[in-house]
């Protein structure tokens, strides 16, 4: 029994049941009197810990919720209980009901209820109630109902008022702060979407939110560091009043404030301002410097201040990115000392600087998202590097995947270019079981067209359920709207296809599809390398001629089998056979015949083994057969089935129709031998007393005239093929006739 999963419910159990035992424990104690500073003991100490300890383990236990979506969690009811049943135990022990700390209770009962769980309250209401009525209890009895009821009274007042208004204030500003936060986040997704910080429809999006979400308010934090020390500079330098980089939105009909300096705590207009309003408008639409001087209060020119100004001088010039304008840097003075060309130079220069700044983030950006993307296909690439087997290689390409983008179906499928035939190999995501044994031919679908193009489909992953369909008509992906489909394909060699969905429309993006191609391209190298394995393997444990194992394969196999049938006591049988006067057909007929003949013993058996049953050839013409759970009857009967399929085997040769027969031998194990080698040695006696006897018969080892028949010369402890000492062949005319060799 694996203790794991059964220490993991014993925990569960324990953190789920221990916050109200602890708690009912308390009510019990104080009802009965407890926690008194008269007899305060071992038991009120292991009560407050237990209670302590709960409180404790429960919070650790919760899970913690993104901060993107919740600003704070409320109070586990199963947090509260145990810090209700430790306001009780104060409060007993500070003099009960009559004591100074009384009120403790209530108060902790309506703090609880403010910032509990709602749907949860009445648990918390209901310790309050059961912890007042244990104190009441213990220091009144039963004679005071009136009083005990006021006082569960006021309780439950308390903690309805609480609910009801201290509650609903608390989730008004929980609310609001969450508002201000998602305010300050979509924000931040302007500034950096305007300043092109985000992953363009080019670059894929980074698979983890969160950290896309991190790096860019890391971005956009250092620019507004670098570009607030160089606009101080030029406000110091320059003798400026304010000096202020406003940014136009991603889509140029606005300005937002990026950073200022100014000497009085004046009030910029932060935008979004109209992009035409102003100098800063004039500077834009002509994109060049605009200078102003003499200007009076309240000048319409001057629009980036809320209220009154003091500018008197006034400088805007426009940021350039490759000719077109990004942003305006807006400077003024408040003294009559208008701009020279050498302030407008200074001031371009440090327009130029802060756009300088803003493209090194911007860069940066870039070559961390190419980091990532590297990282990843590392990361793949090692993983398809480390897979041996085809298997292994399909759940490399699923997990590496859904790290490049998110999908809601990964379907894989392999083709055979003799058939055209589709088979899909793996599937995982939504709806996976309905296509885990489709098989389809060439069709319009997109997989086959993406087949014949030998390029990914559909354009730009496009897809239409009503009019396109992927695989066939029938297994249609019908609520989903992102379709992408590669071709697997190495050296001018189609293996398959790699097919992701999505419900989402454009989930894979161009920088998305590039990713997967290189996905695609490694994922069919590691395919084609593992089917090569694969085959490798074949052909080093299989006999080339017949499909079989081959006699190290089966020895080996034999031995498993062999220490399973000893471990849990059961019975195993070995059948050993050979084909009845062989060298007489290679004579006769020649070797091509006589691989024919032993190629046609192998479908033999291949047709009539069982599936738990271990074939394999030996050399020559010589076969073993291991029968797990098998005695001798069930071998014999076995052995008899293949031997009359032989004789009815009929194999067209130059001379004519030919039938073999074949003999073999039969041991048991433990009843005939308890190891491998002394098996094969009584089943090969057992086969030689078959061929003794007149060929073309099955003999086992338990029978009388096997187990005396006389030893032949050479006998191995393995087997090895061994043919009789003479084999005579009949001479004349070539058959006409059926021939039978037995």
């Amino acid at each position: 029994m694996d203790l794991v999963p059964l220490l993991r419910g014993v925990r569960r159990v324990v953190r789920a049941c221990a916050s109200p035992v602890s708690a009912g424990a308390v009510v019990v104690h104080l009802a009965h009197g407890g926690a008194t500073p008269s007899n305060a003991g071992l038991v009120d100490l292991a009560l407050a810990l237990a209670c302590s300890g709960a409180a404790i383990a429960r919070a650790l236990g919760l899970p913690r919720p993104p901060p993107q979506t919740e600003l704070a969690q409320p109070l586990d009811a199963y947090v509260a209980l145990p810090v209700l049943a430790l306001a009780g135990l104060i409060t007993a022990y500070a003099g009960g009901v009559h004591g100074p700390l009384a009120a403790l209770l209530p108060l902790a009962v309506a703090v609880c209820v403010a910032l509990g769980e709602t749907r949860r309250a009445w648990m918390m209401v209901a310790m309050g109630v059961a912890l007042e009525a244990s104190l009441h209890v213990a220091a009144e009895g039963t004679r005071d109902l009136v009083a005990l009821g006021l006082r569960v009274g006021l309780l439950l007042a308390a903690g309805a008022l609480h609910h009801g208004l201290t509650r609903a204030e608390v989730l008004r500003v929980r609310e609001h702060a969450r508002h201000m936060i998602d305010d300050e986040r979509r924000r931040q997704k302007e500034a950096a979407r305007a300043m092109r910080l985000q992953p363009t429809a080019t670059q894929p999006a980074q698979r983890n939110e969160k950290i896309d979400e991190a790096r860019m308010r890391s971005s956009l934090e250092e620019i507004h560091a670098s570009i607030v020390g160089l606009l101080g500079l030029a406000q110091r330098t320059m003798k400026l009043h304010t000096c202020a980089l406003y940014w136009l939105d991603a889509k140029g009909k606005s300005l937002r404030l990026v950073e200022a300096a100014t000497h009085d705590d004046v009030d910029l207009h932060e935008g979004p301002l109209p992009a035409t309003s102003g100098a800063m408008g004039a500077a834009l639409a002509m994109s060049k410097p605009m200078l102003l001087a003499n200007l009076r209060a309240e000048h319409p020119s001057v629009t980036y201040y809320r209220g009154a100004h003091r500018a008197r001088c006034v400088a805007a010039v426009p940021v350039l990115d490759q000719g077109a304008v990004r942003g305006v840097m807006v400077a003024d003075r408040a003294d009559d000392v208008p701009f020279t060309a050498d302030d407008q130079a200074t001031l371009e220069a440090v327009a130029l600087q802060a756009r300088r700044l803003i493209d090194n983030e911007r860069v940066f950006a870039r070559l961390e998202r190419a980091r990532d993307d590297l990282s990843r296909l590392f990361e793949a690439s090692r993983a398809l590097g480390e897979a041996l087997t085809e298997e292994q290689v399909l759940q490399a390409v699923a997990t590496s995947a859904r790290g490049v983008v998110e999908h809601d179906l990964l379907v894989v499928t392999g083709y055979d270019p003799r058939t055209g035939e589709h088979r899909v190999r793996h599937a995982s995501g939504e709806g996976a079981a309905s296509f885990e044994k489709l098989s389809f031919a060439d069709n319009a679908g997109i997989a086959s067209a993406a087949v014949k193009a030998r390029h990914a489909l559909p354009y730009r992953g496009h897809f239409d359920p009503k009019t396109q369909f992927v695989f066939t008509r029938d297994a249609g992906l019908d609520e989903m709207n992102s379709v992408t489909v590669f071709p697997l394909v190495v050296r001018d060699a189609v293996l398959g296809t790699l097919t992701l969905a999505a419900h989402r429309r454009g989930a894979f993006g161009e920088g998305a599809r590039q990713l997967l191609g290189v996905l695609a391209g490694h994922a069919s190298v590691a395919l084609s390398n593992a089917a090569a394995v694969r085959r490798l393997e074949e052909l080093a444990t299989t006999d080339p001629m017949t499909g079989h194992l081959n006699k190290r394969s089966l020895e080996s196999e034999f031995d498993k089998r062999l220490r399973a049938a000893a471990r849990f006591g059961h019975t195993l049988s070995v059948i050993v056979l050979d084909i009845d006067k062989f060298k007489s057909v290679n004579d006769t007929y020649g070797h091509a015949v006589g691989d024919t003949v032993i190629k046609g013993l192998g479908a033999v058996l291949g047709r009539c083994r069982r599936e738990t049953d271990a074939v394999g050839r030996f050399g020559g013409e010589e076969f073993v057969i291991v029968c797990e759970e098998t005695d001798t009857q069930g071998a014999y009967q076995l052995a008899e089935r293949i031997r009359e399929e032989l004789m009815r085997q009929v194999f067209a040769t130059e001379q004519g129709p030919l039938s073999v027969t074949c003999s073999l031998g039969i041991a048991e194990f433990p009843r005939d031998a308890d190891t491998r080698e002394a098996l094969f040695t009584r089943a090969d006696e057992a086969l030689y007393e078959a061929k003794h006897n007149g060929r073309n018969q099955t003999r086992t080892a338990g029978s009388k005239s096997a187990a005396q028949g006389p030893k032949r010369e050479g006998s191995r402890k393995a087997p090895v093929s061994r043919r009789d000492a003479t084999v005579r062949v009949q001479s004349g005319a070539p058959p006409t006739a059926t021939t039978s060799v037995s």
